[in-house]
């Protein structure tokens, strides 16, 4: 057994070790994150992994027991966004490599590409126990239901849930989207008819 391996095994340094990161996470000011705006509330306890990863755009509120590991990619959430209590984030994947025991791989010698951003489009509502994986993108205004382990992208303005979660039904018909986005979004960030109809045949026929 190498040396290397011997220290990871030992208890008393994983406890340490384990202790020293959640202190290091539980304490994270603004400055350390990539952007953090000045109204985004964020409840604790919390655990972010590498917050220079870490984008929170405007008017977020991110619930107590919130746990985002962004280590090699990021997680953006633009603004906007009701985010209920135990968010779990996962911008990175476990590999599997021949000849090696799970344990014994790391960040340094995992293959490439297990590593991809989460993105959180604006006015979105994510539920309570929700868990993104890596390379998700959440369309701007999804609900995303409680518990959901979503593992694929999700359209804008619609509901989905379970696991792996699955698109169920849109929010609200094209013109109510037309009409709120309206209300919300300068022209040239709005979605026009003729998208989201696309969007809707995609999406509708696969149910």
């Amino acid at each position: 057994m190498s040396i290397v391996r011997k220290i990871k095994n030992n208890l008393f340094v994983r406890n340490c070790w384990i202790a020293f990161e959640h202190l290091k996470r539980f304490f994270c000011g603004r400055s350390q994150f990539a952007q953090c705006a000045e109204s985004v509330v964020i409840i604790p306890p919390y655990s972010f992994g590498n917050p220079k990863n870490i984008v929170l755009g405007p008017n977020i509120g991110l619930g107590p027991n919130a746990h985002i590991s962004a280590l090699n990619a990021r997680f953006i959430c633009k603004g906007n966004c009701a985010i209920a209590e135990n968010l779990t984030v996962h911008t990175g994947n476990h590999a599997r490599v021949v000849g090696m025991y799970v344990t014994d791989i790391t960040e340094a010698n995992k293959p490439k590409g297990y590593d991809l951003d989460v993105v959180v489009e604006e006015d979105v509502w994510i539920g309570s126990n929700v868990t993104l994986l890596a390379g998700v993108t959440i369309g701007r205004g999804c609900t995303i239901a409680a518990g959901a382990v979503v593992a694929k992208s999700m359209p804008p303005y619609s509901i989905c849930g379970g696991v792996p979660a699955k698109f169920i039904k849109f929010y609200w018909t094209i013109d109510q989207i037309l009409e709120h986005e309206a209300k919300l979004y300068p022209d040239s960030d709005r979605y026009m008819r003729q998208h989201l109809e696309q969007i809707f045949r995609k999406y509708n026929s696969s149910i």
